[in-house]
């Protein structure tokens, strides 16, 4: 075989690697950026359009469901997902509200939109330059989505309020754990690389 047809390119920097020879639940990652270059999973071509689709009906009710319920002398008051935020923009704290707002909300959705619009034209036979440049959109937007963050937040805020006031978690709370944990999985199972593409790598891998 030519060496050149058993090279695998990264997708986003353009880096040539040699073709690896990977099992079962392995992928190779680009020496350069990092980018997955060849894959080759567990879980089936759509494991993580279904982590990015429950993700995203898990967001729905994290917004709408009360997030924590707080109780001081018999008085109740529920906080939602976006009681954070504006509890730091009342409070003088105006550069951190617009961060949380942006890392622990905005940036975690337009991922899950994104990876859910990418994930979903990607069956298609020709996903076009437009699912490439949503992939490109997505790798960015990534970096900014740290939903984690925020309910490390919130569980830090439990033990420092648990000694003033009770503390009850409500279900939207819950809910948004859950939309993270897939979000991060749905992630972890996505690739720069077009199905098309990943077939392509893995039968290089595969002769080589």
């Amino acid at each position: 075989m030519n060496t050149e047809d058993s090279n695998v390119q990264c997708p986003l920097c353009g880096q040539s690697h040699r073709a690896p020879f990977l099992k079962p639940g392995q992928r190779a990652l680009c020496i350069r950026c990092g980018t997955t270059v060849a894959e080759r999973g567990r879980l089936g071509p759509d494991a993580a359009l279904a982590f990015a689709l429950t993700a995203l009906v898990l967001a729905i009710p994290s917004f709408l469901l009360p997030f924590v319920t707080l109780t001081k002398f018999g008085n109740e008051r529920t906080v939602l997902l976006s009681g954070g935020v504006e509890g730091l923009w009342l409070h003088g704290f105006g550069p951190l509200a617009v961060l949380v707002l942006v890392c622990g909300i905005l940036a975690p959705l337009g991922l899950l939109a994104l990876l859910v619009a990418v994930l979903w034209t990607d069956t298609s036979e020709n996903p076009g330059e437009l699912n490439a440049t949503l992939r490109r959109w997505a790798h960015g937007v990534e970096h900014w989505a740290m939903p984690e963050v925020q309910i490390l937040g919130v569980m830090v805020a439990f033990f420092k309020l648990g000694a003033v006031v009770e503390v009850a978690v409500g279900p939207g709370l819950w809910c948004y754990g859950a939309a993270s944990l897939f979000t991060l999985l749905a992630w972890r199972r996505f690739n720069l690389q077009t199905r098309h593409e990943r077939a392509r790598s893995m039968l290089t891998v595969a002769s080589s």
